[in-house]
């Protein structure tokens, strides 16, 4: 199993996002997330969700084994994105993501 600071690293690699622009996002320095992605430092609880909202993911995909390295995307010019636009992301993946949560209970619910 993968762990959080490998996911952490491919998530951001597959969003297309520098590490200098999530540390931004979340109030932290570059050399910081480096550290984390290495493994030598640990984002607080707080900081998992602000990312996992991100990327698209929920909290649990840091932990779980059926781990999907495929998220909700959207399609922007990582380059350029202010960070207003990460949090506006952020909200959005996070709609999209409660989203296919409902939509999965639901499928259960009508299953039985």
């Amino acid at each position: 199993m993968a762990e959080i600071n490998e996911k952490l690293k491919m998530m951001r690699e597959l969003s297309g996002l520098r590490q200098g622009q999530i540390a931004d996002y979340l109030g932290v320095t570059q050399t910081f997330i480096s550290k984390v992605e290495t493994g030598d430092r640990n984002l607080t609880v707080d900081q998992l969700e602000s990312v996992a909202n991100l990327f698209g993911y929920g909290l649990a995909s840091f932990t779980d084994t059926k781990f999907d390295p495929h998220p909700i995307q959207f399609a922007f010019r990582a380059q350029n994105v202010s960070q207003d636009d990460l949090r506006i992301i952020a909200d959005i993946s996070r709609i999209a993501v409660n989203s296919r949560f409902m939509a999965e209970l639901l499928e259960v619910s009508n299953d039985r």
